[in-house]
């Protein structure tokens, strides 16, 4: 399949990586950064959970013309960045091209029908969440942090046979996929876990594993995702305060030495994705007159420390 990852960052390598290790056409798009050079020219250095290194060759651009005839476009650029970083696109793409958003928080999808709608023609916009994890400590380089599931799927109910067909693709390539029904279940079901979890290290200035150890965190951050649930069950989507504790839990343990990438953003003095998870959960509750002040309580205590940093440059939206 000839595919084009769309970002940069840590997840967008390595699933470029992991795709272009199944035998697939892969392109790697992002904006011009010394990372994406060295990708270009020397391949991906791909570090392995059990310290294993390998290079693997990965074509690299940020010239939207080398995209054309991509038959599935990826997006895992941070959810701010997405009408920047996808709309150079909409004059290669065509109504046949399939392109999934695996990014973090809401809105992503309706987001890139607007960014790729050219002269009434768009292609086809789906959604996915991934449990997947990485970091990108240096250019050139990342490291596999994190094993997890990936779920693609429709905003209307049932999977078609080509989002069956994606599913298979990456998971014969190393990236455990399906496609499901009820897509909309995995997607709030992954911003809670994001809404309890990532300000909250990123706030503390602690590894993913302290939700899991410090009483007063995991209170904290069973209160943001109960939040979620009930926005969630108010829209109409059937997600309980059990499942979604017990995700926070899991992968608050299967993460633990990991930083959130709302910590690192703030760490970097970069733009984080708050007003697309607890933002986002705040917004759509004011819609639906559901009140979450404690996610409205992170939304501002992040945005303050985002103002504090006063960033002097434009941020990468390639970063994940």
């Amino acid at each position: 399949m000839r595919i084009t990852v769309v970002g940069a960052g840590a997840m967008g390598s390595l699933m470029a990586a992991r795709l272009a290790m199944g035998h697939n056409e892969v392109m790697l798009f992002g904006r011009p950064s010394e990372h994406l050079s060295l990708v270009g020219e020397r391949g991906l250095t791909l570090v392995e959970q059990d310290g294993g290194h390998r290079s693997v060759p990965l074509a690299a651009t940020s010239d939207p013309a080398a995209v054309r005839g991509a038959e599935l476009v990826i997006v895992l650029v941070k959810a701010w960045a997405t009408a920047e970083a996808t709309s150079p696109l909409r004059e290669v793409l065509t109504r046949d091209t399939a392109v999934v958003t695996l990014q973090n928080g809401l809105g992503n999808a309706a987001t890139l029908r607007s960014a790729l709608l050219n002269a009434g023609v768009r292609p086809s916009v789906w959604m996915g969440v991934t449990t997947q994890a990485a970091f990108r400590p240096e250019p050139g380089v990342v490291l596999h942090t994190g094993d997890g599931i990936t779920a693609i799927g429709r905003r209307t109910i049932g999977a078609n046979e080509r989002l069956k067909a994606i599913a298979a693709c990456f998971s014969a390539s190393g990236w455990p996929s399906i496609a499901v029904d009820d897509i909309h279940r995995w997607v709030w079901r992954k911003l809670a876990v994001n809404a309890a979890i990532n300000p909250l290290t990123a706030l503390a200035g602690v590894p993913n594993r302290a939700i899991s150890r410090d009483a007063g965190l995991r209170a904290a951050a069973a209160a943001l995702a109960a939040e979620v649930v009930a926005v969630a069950n108010a829209r109409g989507v059937a997600i309980d305060t059990s499942e979604v504790l017990a995700a926070v839990e899991e992968v608050a343990r299967a993460t633990g030495e990991n930083r959130s990438s709302m910590l690192v953003d703030l760490d970097h003095g970069l733009r984080t994705e708050i007003d697309a998870i607890n933002g986002a959960v705040v917004a759509e509750g004011m819609r639906l007159g559901v009140k979450a002040p404690a996610n409205q309580l992170m939304t501002a205590l992040i945005r303050a420390r985002e103002q504090q940093a006063a960033l002097s440059e434009p941020p990468s939206p390639d970063a994940e």
